[in-house]
């Protein structure tokens, strides 16, 4: 992970950004026309993941395929 990459995860894991992307999750649902009942699992999960894993494993994860 590039320097640059790795201070923007230490400000990301403050959880000021959580809000965003809360927002652009729903946002992204709606687009999608998916039903609110499945929706609100997976923002709950996308809460709790937020709240239990660091940016920087989460942007690992992503780049590695997500596992």
């Amino acid at each position: 992970m590039k320097d640059y990459e790795q201070q923007d995860c230490q400000l990301f894991n403050t959880g000021r950004f959580n809000d965003i992307v809360y927002a652009y999750f729903v946002m992204a649902a709606r687009q999608a026309k998916t039903h609110n009942e499945q929706v609100v699992p997976l923002l709950a999960a996308l809460e709790d993941v937020l709240h239990t894993m660091s940016a920087e494993e989460a942007l690992e994860r992503f780049r590695g395929g997500i596992r």
